[in-house]
């Protein structure tokens, strides 16, 4: 009967070895989506400078062109009004003539201090894209590196869960059924998943609370699961363990 207790947890053990390495898995799994997000949000941070200095870049290069294009039917207005000047026959067409160029070469020279001054925002930008953009492509190819990696450690675990869970089917079968429900049902209870503690120095592995006397020597026995008083977890005692540190 002992040997059949201590074939039961063993196969115990190995199928909750198969579950943790699942429930880390499935972790893993779980948190992709998580990381991925924030790594599309890091790569839009990197991003958005250059993108926001390109975009003013052309936003300006179609301003100055609007205003070129601007100035030059002011000059052609003026060239109008300087041959429509000398075709007056009175004074007072004459100075309205003048007024009128005067305005329009005022209107003019405004245009160039405004084509000067987005000139400046032009160099301004190209400067800034000569000195960052170098450095946001890295960082934004560091960051495509990082998402790719994310990838393939998801799809590595999603190749070895789905290992992990056909081998945990395989060991499930070779379990009685009371002792599996058992084990399922005090799984199902604990936080961490672990159903099944080692007994060491009769001290239990999953609360570390000393194991009464009378209960351990039966424990040593191993002719039936016994559970911890404590934590109700399955514990048992491993012979070749506590006889390998006796003799170390």
């Amino acid at each position: 009967m002992a040997a059949t207790i201590r074939e039961v947890i063993r196969t115990l053990g190995r199928l909750q070895k198969l579950e943790l390495e699942a429930r880390r898995l499935t972790a893993i799994l779980g948190g992709v989506q998580g990381r991925t997000d924030a790594l599309l949000a890091r790569l839009r941070e990197s991003e958005e400078p250059i993108g926001a200095a390109q975009r003013l870049q052309q936003e300006l290069q179609k301003k100055y062109r609007a205003q070129e294009a601007e100035l030059k039917s002011h000059q052609e207005r003026i060239a109008k009004s300087h041959e429509k000047l000398r075709a007056v026959k009175t004074n007072k067409e004459y100075q309205s003539g003048l007024k009128e160029i005067d305005d329009l070469s005022l209107i003019g020279s405004q245009l160039e201090d405004e084509m000067i001054a987005c000139l400046d925002e032009i160099q301004a930008a190209q400067s800034f894209l000569r000195e960052n953009q170098t450095q946001g492509e890295r960082r934004a190819a560091e960051i495509r590196m990082e998402m790719d990696q994310v990838r393939e450690e998801a799809q590595a675990a999603q190749v070895r869960l789905e290992s992990v869970k056909a081998s945990a089917g395989e060991v499930t079968g070779r379990i009685p059924p009371d002792v599996l429900a058992l084990y399922r049902r005090i799984r199902d209870r604990k936080s961490d998943g672990v159903a099944l503690v080692e007994v060491r120095a009769a001290v239990c592995g999953g609360c570390h609370v000393n194991i009464p006397p009378q209960m351990y020597n039966e424990l040593q026995r191993q002719d039936r699961l016994k559970n911890c008083p404590n934590c109700d977890r399955i514990i048992y005692w491993d012979n070749d363990e506590e006889r390998s540190e006796e003799s170390g």
